[in-house]
């Protein structure tokens, strides 16, 4: 017997346990396909009444791990109620996501709603005509009183399919699935099909690479044995995996970039030809290695206010900045320490965060805390304006992250790191409890010893510009800008050198401006976000206007001539000369000693370069 199968069979028993001692009877689903091909899904619910005369039921409107109200019930569009005997029921639509049905005298009801699927992203349901990603909170309606009770799944698989992958613990049937409560339910999305599956085994556990359309182009084996590297390294950070079932599955998808955690699992989409080079399979890495630090921090060490869910409500927190922004951080570092990443190669992915960050005139508007806060209303919705009031909670919070353990070493002159701090909340926070914001700064402190609230009010609470110069003195870094053309070789002296090209500084996408940034001469002229720029000193301009004014050095006045929904202005602009690539971080050719020895302590540790041997196990059944 495969340790997939001992595992769910013992994962079985147990819950077969919970089900009998559970003093409230579990909700059935059936998932059926019969018009897959146009993206559609039919949904039977046999929901217990508890004796109530009018049922009233619902359908979540946002995903765990998704900040944003989605609104998936937009995607039923026949909904019916019977007895188990067929006989019809009165079901009344109440609101945006609320039903009530007649259920007087009956103990359960049958509810059949037929649900759409095709939205290409890792939180949605994408259904096709040979496969189906089922998540959880665009699919299942559920009582509203006292949903936090058993439920079972059954997967009615099309001509072809071969069989479902998911968390949820397996029934005795085939494509039977059960969960102690929705929010199990909730975050443990089912793959039907005939996916690739490719396994490795590693500290006791089976991780499962299962992949959906990648035939001819994505390699499954090379990369499962690359992600067992990534997995061995994040698995040496925490200590040991978490204290739950056996096994954990990759679901991959190919798309857009884009990946969501689970509490066992995951969802990424990607470019399918990633795999066919290291250079590419070090990209899909970096989506996975972020992905698979949330199996710790995330869904297990998280805020004190996400979870349980209110599947209803917005869930505020300020710390979403440790959750993302960390996480951020720590997946180049743990690439880096499997041996995909340099010194050089994690030193850039750092100086890119930063310099997008501090070209980022959000940064002294908005607050760490407060981009977690309004991550409901903000993160989600970018405009042509975000640049220039909002931060990312994801990069600046990696560079916070790279920030605070420097800080931590520093204060403890080297006995300790932010791989400590993580290491002890994790041991003190997670599972049911949660930490809250005040909890993470003060054991923070504890760790190193030094008390860092002024720290966090001052990098994490407050807008502003982020100093670097403690974190660049401690492990001998410095920022390099990028060389500049020597023009003293050049045996023609008759010309002088070029200046710098003029820089207007708009974002462009051809002639059309999609975003003005508050600190260039684009915001200072007066430019919009959907103008076209038409001319230039009476010159049309070509696809590119920064052909153009290469021709202008910085200081110049020029006349744009712009098509503003339709009408023609001339605007003047002073052109600036463009910022330089200031922020790349470097080692100092001088770096003293103690500064060599830091920064081996921070980045010795690394794995050799190669990618893993795969060991023996057995591929996934379908279930």
């Amino acid at each position: 017997m495969s340790l997939y199968r001992l595992s769910f069979l013992l994962a079985w028993a147990a819950l077969v346990g919970a089900l009998h001692a559970s003093p409230l009877p579990p909700v059935h689903y059936t998932l059926r396909f019969p018009d897959a091909l146009h993206h559609y899904v039919e949904v039977e619910v046999s929901f217990p009444t508890d004796g109530q005369e009018q049922l009233e039921i619902f359908m979540p409107v946002w995903t765990p791990g998704s900040y944003l109200v989605r609104e998936y019930a937009r995607n039923i569009d026949r909904i019916t109620a019977a007895t188990p005997d067929g006989e019809s029921l009165t079901i009344i639509k109440t609101s945006k996501n609320h039903w009530v049905i007649a259920a007087a005298g009956h103990d359960r009801v049958q509810v059949t709603y037929r649900l759409y699927g095709w939205e290409p992203n890792v939180r949605s349901n994408v259904i096709e005509g040979d496969f189906a990603m089922i998540n959880g909170a665009p699919t299942y309606l559920t009582v509203t009183k006292n949903y936090q009770r058993p439920y079972t799944v059954r997967v009615e698989l099309p001509e072809g399919w071969r069989g479902c992958y998911t968390p949820l613990d397996a029934g005795p049937e085939p494509h039977t699935y059960t969960a102690p409560d929705f929010d199990t339910l909730i975050d443990s999305p089912i793959l039907a099909g005939s996916p690739q599956v490719d396994s490795f085994v590693t500290h006791g556990a089976t991780h499962y690479l299962v992949t959906i359309g990648g035939e001819g182009r994505w390699d499954n084996p090379r990369a499962a044995r690359n992600l067992e590297l990534v997995v061995n390294a994040q698995i040496d950070f925490w200590g040991a995996l978490p204290d739950t079932k056996p096994f954990y599955v990759f679901n991959l998808l190919f798309g857009s970039r884009g990946g969501l955690e689970h509490k066992q699992s995951f969802v990424i989409t990607a470019d399918g030809g990633l795999s066919s080079t290291r250079s590419g399979i070090t990209s899909w890495l970096s989506l996975v290695s972020h992905e698979y630090f949330h199996l710790w921090n995330g869904k297990r060490l998280r805020p004190v206010e996400l979870g349980p869910f209110d599947y209803e409500h917005e869930a505020y927190t300020k710390t979403l900045w440790v959750v993302e922004g960390i996480t951020s951080y720590y997946q180049h570092l743990m690439l880096h320490r499997a041996g995909y990443y340099s010194r050089t190669d994690l030193l850039n992915a750092l100086s890119g965060s930063i310099a997008g960050i501090e070209r980022t005139p959000g940064r002294l508007i908005q607050s760490l805390s407060d981009a977690s806060f309004d991550t409901w209303i903000k993160s989600y919705r970018p405009d042509e304006n975000s640049a220039n009031t909002r931060i990312s909670y994801y990069s600046a919070g990696s560079v916070a992250a790279l920030l605070l353990d420097a800080e931590i070493r520093r204060l403890s002159v080297g006995a300790k790191s932010l791989d400590d701090v993580m290491r002890t909340a994790y041991a003190r926070y997670s599972g049911d409890h949660g930490y809250t914001e005040a909890e993470f700064i003060a054991l923070t402190s504890e760790v190193t010893g030094a008390d860092l609230a002024p720290w966090f009010t001052r990098i994490i609470q407050s807008p502003g510009s982020f100093d670097y110069q403690p974190m660049l003195d401690w492990f001998g870094l410095q920022f390099t800008e990028a060389a500049k053309p020597d023009d003293s070789l050049l045996p023609n002296k008759l010309e002088p050198p070029d200046p710098p090209a003029g820089w207007l500084g708009a974002d462009l996408n051809g002639n059309l401006v999609t975003a003005v940034r508050s600190d260039t001469p684009a915001y200072a002229a007066g430019l919009y976000a959907g103008d076209e720029i038409v001319a230039i000193d009476g010159f049309r301009t070509p696809n590119d206007p920064a052909t153009q004014l290469r021709f202008h050095p910085p200081g110049d006045c020029v006349d744009l001539l712009v098509s503003r929904r339709g009408k023609m202005l001339t605007l003047e602009a002073r052109l600036g000369e463009a910022p330089r690539d200031t922020w790349k971080l470097m080692i100092r050719p001088n770096a003293t000693p103690e500064q060599k020895s830091r920064l081996e302590a921070w980045l010795g540790r690394v794995a050799p370069l190669h990618e893993s041997t795969p060991q023996t196990s057995a591929p996934i059944p379908p279930t």
